[in-house]
């Protein structure tokens, strides 16, 4: 039996949060922007630790349209967009959003808070959720200190693993002691390229990807080398 299609209006969009009466001028919103290459169950583990230990109303998943900071070759962004949005269906706080798939041209991160931030209420404030290896690269991002003003960033490390980040909080001052929070999940070393690789070679990847996305990717034929994958420079 294939899989079902996921489509746009059958997964709960970022959009239907405007609609809610009565605003809180405090709301969070999660942000956890990726290539999703595939999803796994890091990404979703990272998203509902956070959301539950910062108080998110919902987290916003934004698989990636050209990234400026990747150099491999992933599967197109609808098959990323889709894969995902099966991966998130059956949690009510997780929603999804095109908005970076929609941008023609390389998408930063800025820009996407930025559209977010006209999208929603005066006061909402946006998370933005990463691994720990994202903030380490952050003195490298493009308007690094708008996107500090604009958002918080919730580093997702392992127990051991955040030494180098007090070098970064110190890097952007103040702003960075304000904005920079780490959330200590459990080790779980997921690698997507090597999920990839044997995805390739054939090789089960059952309990580290959800068993929706496993079916997409088999009904599609992806990481097989047989897709027309894209390349982002």
């Amino acid at each position: 039996m294939g899989v079902v299609m996921t489509t746009v209006n059958q997964v709960r969009g970022w959009e239907h949060l405007k609609e809610i009466e009565h605003i809180d001028e405090h709301r969070r919103i999660g942000v956890f922007g990726g290539t999703f290459n595939p999803i796994h169950m890091g990404h979703l583990m990272i998203a509902e630790f956070a959301t539950e230990a910062f108080g998110l109303e919902t987290t916003i998943f934004v698989p990636t349209g050209s990234p400026p900071h990747k150099d491999v070759a992933i599967a197109s962004a609808a098959d990323r967009y889709q894969m995902t949005a099966l991966a998130i269906l059956d949690n009510p706080r997780f929603t999804i959003s095109d908005i970076e798939i929609q941008r023609s041209g390389v998408s930063y991160t800025v820009d996407t808070i930025r559209e977010l931030k006209k999208q929603y209420p005066k006061g909402t404030e946006f998370y933005f959720i990463c691994g720990t290896d994202s903030i380490q690269d952050l003195p490298n991002w493009k308007f690094n200190r708008e996107l500090l003003e604009q958002a918080y960033f919730i580093g997702a490390t392992r127990p051991d693993g955040s030494d180098f980040i007090g070098n970064i909080i110190d890097y952007f001052g103040a702003l960075g002691k304000e904005k920079i929070h780490l959330l200590e999940v459990p080790e779980l070393a997921l690698s997507a390229t090597v999920l990839r690789e044997r995805l390739k070679a054939g090789q089960s990847v059952r309990y580290i990807v959800p068993d929706v996305v496993i079916r997409y990717i088999e009904e599609h034929s992806l990481y097989s080398g047989n897709l027309q994958i894209e390349y982002f420079l």
